[in-house]
Parts: structure tokens; C-alpha cells; sequence
């Protein structure tokens, strides 16, 4: 077994293993988390633009202190920086249901924003910084498919402790802690850093846009996705159960894809495989708006939809990796966080507000519309290139 694990995963793999199971717990958290609050807030009767300003807070955080979380993680170190995001997220967990008020959940998911840029920052620059071109594509697959099974447990969570009371929160704040004993438990050594080299965030961008529009694109289509998604559904006379079911679909055709994503990297170009699967990120969606009443057709869609947008993230990871050097990893991932919440940010706050407008397709309008812009912008780049 250790033999396998060790083939495939390198000479660090007891470092990959501890950082996996960190991954898919803190992805259940996520997967909890983020369609929990939406779901809490439609309840009460709060509009999708509301619902909308409140989820951005956490991209908003990220975007603000993109500068901030390098200088922490060459401070205190990869684990460190881990455990305390973690740490400070439990906190924040049990005072949500203490205030009802947009104000008060706006300012904690603020800060939980913060905490969880820091942790998502550590965790991909220590995974890059010790990948080479040997391994890369299939390290990035792997950490993507566990975090994404995770996502994919999170709404099932839902489905067994209700959108009521304590409960959820409880068991949010319970996996945050336990993502973080095996950092403390078994005895792996951080990574060491190269002295840090900032990276200048507009040239950066401008420099590489189809790596960095694809973290914009996925972080609006994963953020749109689990909050509007499942009120989408809902509008359209779906139980809250099937909609929560949809969502597991899609997020499980994340998982499933995503050793196919891992060989395809290996052999395909690179660009080339990004068209396709922002071309299935495309249709999907309208595939599901014309034919809602077809349970297995909208569900077949829904599972390459999830598989399409977990294999754009893990090519831009992929393509990040091999543009930059070590030193710059922590930088550049950094910067890549900050992009991804900036979609993370403009879709909650657009697509509220465009649902709020045109009724539940106002969800699919919002997806196909920046999803062709990205479309037309890495079909030119591939081109050009």
C-alpha cells in the first residue's frame, strides 16, 4: 500500500495524504456551508439581490487582503497558517446563529473570507511548491477530486441536520476541527519557501488571462451554482430534497471527470482541453433551462456541467504551476485566489440582482453570458498561441 501511494504521489506522499484529507473535509464544511446560509436567508424571505450582497462578503475579504496572505504563510509557515484559518472559522461558525441581522452575517462572513484565503493559499502553495512537471497534473487532479467530493457531501449534510437552529453549525465547526488534527497529529514538515517575490496583480493577469480568466470563471460558476442553484430549482416547483440532489449530481460528476481531467493533461494540449470543457460549461446550462421538466436529461447535463467547470480549475492550477517558479508560487496562487473570488463576487451580486429581474432563469442567463465571454477569450487565445 505505502509502495502505491509513494509511486504515484511521489516522496512526499505522506505530506499529499495529510493535505487530501484536509482538502475533502474542509470541502464537506464548504459544500455545507455556503448553500446552508442561502437556503436560510430564502426561508426568511430575503430577495436573491439581498441574498446575493450577503455572499460576497467572503469573496470581498479575499480580494482585500490578496496582499496579506503571502507575507502570513512566509511568516508563520504552510501548517500554521492552516491551523489557525481553521481555528478562527470554528469561532466565527457559533456566532452566526447568535445574529439574524444581514449587517451582523455580512461582517462574519467577511471574516470567515478572510480565514478561509488564508488556508485555500497555504494549501495550493504547498502542493505546487512541491509538485514538479513528473506529477503536477496528477497531484492538482487528485486534491481537486477530494475537495470536490467533499463539496458534493455538503448538501447531503443539509439534507440530514435541516436548515434550523444550532445543529448545522454545530457540525460545520466540528469538521473544521477535525481538518486540522491531522496537521497536528502526524509528524510532516512544512514545505520550505524560497524567499518571497511579489508579483505585480494587474500585469500578472494581463500576462496569463486565459489561466487567471478561468479562476474568475469558476469562481463565479461555483459560487452562483450551490447558492442560486438550488432557489433556481425551487422556483421551478422542485422540493428542496431534489434540488439538493441536483446539486450532489453535478458535484459528483466533478469527482468522476476528474481522473480523465488528470490523463487528458498529460496528453492534450492544454489550451485545447480548456475550450472543451468551457464549451460543456457553456451548454449545459442551456440545456437545463429548455428541458427543466426532463428529470434525466437535466441530470446527465448537470453531471458533465460539474465535471466541464472541476476540470477548468484543475487545468489553470495545472498551467499556473508550470508558468511560475517556486518563489513566486505563494505569490502567484495568491493573486489566482483573488481572481477566483472576484467571480465568487460578481456573480452572487449580478445574478441575484439579473434573477430578481427575469425570474429563476435569470440563473441560467447570468452563467451562459460570462461563460461565452471567457469562451471567446481562450478560443482567441489558442489561436493566437
Amino acid at each position: 500500500m505505502i509502495s502505491s501511494f509513494q509511486s504515484i504521489l511521489g516522496s512526499n506522499y505522506k505530506t499529499y495524504i495529510v493535505l487530501f484529507l484536509c482538502a475533502l473535509i474542509i470541502g464537506i464544511k464548504l459544500g455545507t456551508l455556503i448553500p446552508l446560509l442561502s437556503l436560510i436567508l430564502e426561508s426568511r424571505g430575503y430577495s436573491n439581490t439581498q441574498i446575493g450582497l450577503n455572499v460576497v462578503a467572503q469573496p470581498l475579504a479575499v480580494i482585500l487582503f490578496v496582499r496579506i496572505t503571502p507575507i502570513i504563510i512566509h511568516t508563520i509557515g504552510l501548517s500554521r497558517s492552516i491551523v489557525i484559518a481553521q481555528i478562527v472559522t470554528i469561532i466565527l461558525y457559533f456566532t452566526i446563529p447568535v445574529f439574524e441581522s444581514l449587517t451582523a452575517w455580512f461582517i462574519i462572513r467577511f471574516l470567515i473570507g478572510f480565514a478561509g484565503a488564508l488556508a485555500w493559499n497555504a494549501f495550493d502553495t504547498w502542493m505546487l511548491s512541491m509538485a514538479d512537471d513528473t506529477n503536477r497534473g496528477k497531484i492538482v487532479t487528485i486534491y481537486n477530486t477530494v475537495f470536490i467530493i467533499g463539496f458534493a457531501i455538503g448538501p447531503l449534510v443539509i439534507s440530514l441536520t435541516g436548515i434550523e437552529g444550532w445543529l448545522p453549525f454545530i457540525v460545520i465547526a466540528a469538521m473544521s476541527f477535525i481538518a486540522i488534527i491531522p496537521l497536528i497529529t502526524f509528524n510532516i514538515a512544512d514545505q520550505e519557501l524560497p524567499e518571497k517575490k511579489s508579483l505585480p496583480i494587474l500585469a500578472t493577469i494581463i500576462a496569463a488571462p486565459t489561466i487567471f480568466g478561468a479562476a474568475i470563471l469558476c469562481g463565479l460558476d461555483d459560487v452562483m451554482f450551490v447558492s442560486f442553484f438550488p432557489i433556481f430549482m425551487i422556483k421551478n416547483q422542485f422540493s428542496q430534497d431534489i434540488a439538493l440532489q441536483f446539486v450532489t449530481i453535478t458535484l459528483v460528476g466533478g469527482v468522476i471527470c476528474q481522473p480523465l481531467i488528470g490523463i487528458l493533461l498529460d496528453r492534450m494540449n492544454k489550451r485545447l482541453l480548456m475550450n472543451i470543457a468551457v464549451f460543456c460549461t457553456f451548454i449545459c446550462p442551456i440545456i437545463i433551462g429548455v428541458f427543466l421538466g426532463n428529470f434525466y436529461l437535466v441530470a446527465l447535463s448537470c453531471f458533465i456541467w460539474g465535471g466541464a467547470a472541476s476540470g477548468i480549475f484543475s487545468i489553470s492550477l495545472t498551467m499556473l504551476g508550470e508558468r511560475y517558479t517556486a518563489s513566486q508560487v505563494a505569490g502567484a496562487t495568491a493573486i489566482l485566489v483573488m481572481v477566483f473570488e472576484c467571480g465568487s463576487l460578481i456573480g452572487p451580486l449580478i445574478g441575484g440582482r439579473v434573477m430578481d429581474i427575469f425570474g429563476p432563469i435569470g440563473f441560467i442567463y447570468t452563467i451562459v453570458f460570462f461563460t461565452f465571454i471567457f469562451l471567446m477569450i481562450s478560443i482567441y487565445r489558442t489561436i493566437r498561441n
